[in-house]
Parts: structure tokens; C-alpha cells; sequence
């Protein structure tokens, strides 16, 4: 009543077998060769460059400029009075390359329906840096957009806003707008 010696050698083997497989799947895997690559880099941030917004002489009272954003640009005038804000705003290139740029009217809020007739021309009128008028954007039309604009390097051009209201508007004759002004960065 003993043990079959063949039963037993095959089971060992069949052990052994097993642990030689796993034993050369382990020094496969660390015998591969491993190439590395690296990233170097670091992130700032600039002050002082691109264009930047500037209020100019006229600009109404409590205007505030947050970094990129002109906040508070609450201009008036009287009805039938038509108003210029002459020297509302700048755009400052701080750079020593030029810069393309568009301006698009990207929101208009009336505050009560049909404001926007209370007015027959809401513009923002763009000069260069010699005194030329060179794009003028309908802000009564959402998404009006300028050409494409080319700002010299270090150059401040004006914004002005031409408002000429209706002599009898409505009650509250109040529109609120958005401009992007969008320009090229050269990295």
C-alpha cells in the first residue's frame, strides 16, 4: 500500500515546471531596457506686455479697469443732446512688435424693450496713433466686428464714443454692452 512513484515525480515536475516559467517571466521584465525622456519648464506670468486698456481724459467717473476687463463705463448725455466721450478709453501696445486686433460687440442688454431705438447712433470709434479714425463699431448690432487692425509697437490708440440719442425716448432708456477686443500673441 504504498505510494505510486510516478504519480509523485510527475506532480513535482509539473511544480517545478511551473516555477521555472515564472522565474524566467520575472527575469524577462527586468531584464527589459528602458529609454527615459524629460519635460523642463516652468510657468510665469508677464506684467507689463501685450495690450492693455487705459482710461483716457474722459472717461466717466467710477470707470475701473481689472486687469483685462473695463468695468463701470456708465457714459450719459441728455435726450436729443448728442455726446462725445472723445478720449474715453487707449489702447496700449507695452510691446516692441506690433499687434493685430479686432473689436466685436459681443452682448447687448436692453433694459426696457426697444431701447435701443432711443438711440440713432451708438458708436465706439477707433484712431490710431496719428489721430485717424480708423474702424467705427455699431454697438447697436450684436456681433458687429472691425476689420482686422494693426497696432505699432508701444503705440496707445484712442476709443472714442459717439451717443446720439432720440429727443423723446422711453422710460429707462438704458443699453448695457460687451466688447471683446481680440488680438494676435506671437509666442
Amino acid at each position: 500500500m504504498g505510494m505510486n512513484p510516478i504519480k509523485i515525480k510527475s506532480r513535482k515536475a509539473l511544480k517545478f515546471l511551473g516555477l521555472l516559467i515564472s522565474a524566467m517571466v520575472i527575469a524577462t521584465v527586468s531584464a527589459a531596457v528602458y529609454n527615459y525622456m524629460y519635460i523642463q519648464g516652468t510657468a510665469g506670468i508677464l506684467t507689463g506686455t501685450g495690450l492693455q486698456w487705459v482710461k483716457g481724459t474722459d472717461a466717466p467717473t467710477g470707470a475701473t479697469i481689472e486687469g483685462n476687463t473695463v468695468k463701470d463705463l456708465n457714459m450719459t448725455t441728455n435726450e436729443g443732446n448728442p455726446r462725445n466721450y472723445t478720449d474715453c478709453l487707449r489702447i496700449k501696445n507695452n510691446d516692441d512688435t506690433t499687434h493685430d486686433f479686432q473689436l466685436k460687440v459681443t452682448k447687448i442688454v436692453n433694459s426696457t424693450t426697444g431701447a435701443l431705438g432711443n438711440f440713432t447712433e451708438f458708436n465706439l470709434v477707433v484712431f490710431n496713433n496719428s489721430s485717424v479714425q480708423v474702424a467705427v463699431l455699431n454697438l447697436k448690432v450684436l456681433g458687429s466686428t472691425t476689420a482686422t487692425l494693426t497696432i505699432g509697437n508701444l503705440q496707445s490708440w484712442r476709443i472714442l464714443f459717439e451717443i446720439i440719442p432720440i429727443s423723446t425716448p422711453t422710460a429707462d432708456p438704458k443699453v448695457c454692452f460687451e466688447v471683446e477686443l481680440r488680438y494676435v500673441v506671437t509666442p
